[in-house]
């Protein structure tokens, strides 16, 4: 008994909203919704980076800005690094630390050859 209620109070839920949502008028006031919650949060990240500016803190834009510098930077190195080649072949570029900090430990072993 109590299933079929809930049953039925679910698809009489459902028809209404189902309804609600189909109407003209509900599609404009998401509409409207959806601008004035856009345009609060443009203007909530303007005034938090006047905000971190007059603190002379870091935006996150500028964090991105910086990381993408580095990025290229280190696209440059490698190239350069590439183009040079290391004096002494690769034995002495894989033992530095920098390459070997870079690459997580080997943990898992290639999966074994099928037999036949």
């Amino acid at each position: 008994m109590w299933r079929e209620w809930i049953v039925q109070s679910e698809r009489q839920w459902n028809k209404f909203f189902n309804d609600v949502m189909g109407t003209d008028q509900y599609n404009q006031a998401m509409s409207r919704f959806m601008d004035i919650y856009l345009n609060g949060q443009k203007t909530l990240g303007e005034m938090m980076g006047r905000y971190l500016t007059g603190l002379n803190v870091a935006t996150r834009s500028d964090v991105l800005a910086i990381g993408e510098r580095l990025a290229a930077i280190d696209d440059r190195l490698t190239a350069i690094e590439r183009h040079l080649g290391s004096p002494s072949g690769t034995d002495e570029a894989s033992s530095s630390p920098a390459s070997t900090a870079a690459r997580p430990p080997r943990t898992r072993r290639p999966p074994a050859p099928a037999k036949g």
